[in-house]
């Protein structure tokens, strides 16, 4: 992906949708494929309307839907049960390593939730079935690589669809 200046990170992105789920007991709680699928479609929406990336990892295609490989590896262990814990990340402190739980200034707050409320009443089984609609990013690449491969999806590609989306409503 291209370097930029990015508000947020996918692990504290990942973060947001899991407090906001533990708070909301009345919708689909997030497993693995409900949360990779909010963080790409959190991604994809911010790309189409503010130009530039909400994180700089990359966003690969694997055989159930778009994923950030570094999510998968933080949430794997609970399978198709619920994620009951927040994601960690190791990060340099002042010359020191330490394990952190990545969370944004709540300057992106307004933003997510508009993702949450539109995708919240799904389960990921729905969100991912959207990702593989025809003429979707996952799709497209689907067509041209080998899944099993887990290419990345250029992130121009999510901007192109997501922009076109909003230039149709």
């Amino acid at each position: 992906m291209t370097k930029a200046i990015c508000p947020s990170t996918a692990m504290a992105v990942a973060n947001w949708f899991l407090e906001k789920s533990w708070s909301e007991p009345d919708v689909p709680p997030c497993d693995q494929l409900k949360l990779y699928k909010l963080v790409y479609f959190a991604q994809a929406w911010f790309l189409a309307t503010f130009d530039k990336p909400l994180f700089e990892e990359d966003i690969e295609a694997w055989p159930h839907g778009p994923v950030v490989r570094d999510l998968y590896i933080e949430f794997k262990d609970f399978g198709r049960d619920p994620i009951t814990k927040l994601g960690t990340r190791l990060e340099s402190r002042g010359g020191e390593f330490e394990v952190v739980t990545p969370k944004h200034d709540g300057s992106l707050d307004g933003f997510l939730q508009v993702v949450w409320d539109n995708y919240k009443k799904y389960k990921g089984t729905r969100l991912s079935n959207a990702t593989h609609a025809r003429g979707e990013p996952w799709e497209i690449v689907s067509r041209h690589y080998d899944l099993d491969e887990k290419p990345t999806i250029p992130i121009e590609l999510i901007q192109e669809v997501f922009k076109a989306k909003i230039a149709n409503t």
